[in-house]
């Protein structure tokens, strides 16, 4: 997505307990955990309600914490029907499933979610 073609750009930001909200100029609001970077994962709420608009809203300036994020990756990551997950597993079956899925040629999303539909019966 091209934001100077779209003319996509955020309005406004608004922050949860675990998640901040991305008002965009189309109405939408993307969803985006703190989790998405580690330097917002580890800020304060205080730090985050800290940020700048940059260049007419095709990106957010963090000043605290040192950390840029841009209309065009947010869109990418969150804009999608896709949602997305975090669990917790062990550093070991990451390394399992990560090597299985690389000899298959599949991503570990892909992996992940194909095991789970076969499990399932989907």
């Amino acid at each position: 997505m091209s934001t100077l073609n779209s003319r996509v750009f955020i309005k406004t930001l608004g922050f949860g307990d675990e998640k901040m909200f991305v008002e965009l100029s189309t109405g939408r609001v993307l969803t985006v955990p703190y989790t998405y970077t580690k330097r917002l994962a580890s800020a304060k709420l205080s730090e985050l309600k800290d940020y700048k608009l940059i260049a007419g809203g095709i990106g957010i300036h963090f000043d605290k914490i040192d950390e840029d994020i841009s209309v065009e990756g947010l869109v990418r990551d969150f804009g999608s029907e896709k949602k997305r997950i975090n669990i917790s597993v062990t550093t070991n079956f990451l390394d399992i499933a990560d090597s299985y899925a690389k000899e298959h040629h599949l991503s570990r999303s892909a992996l992940l979610q194909t095991a789970t539909m076969r499990y399932i019966g989907i």
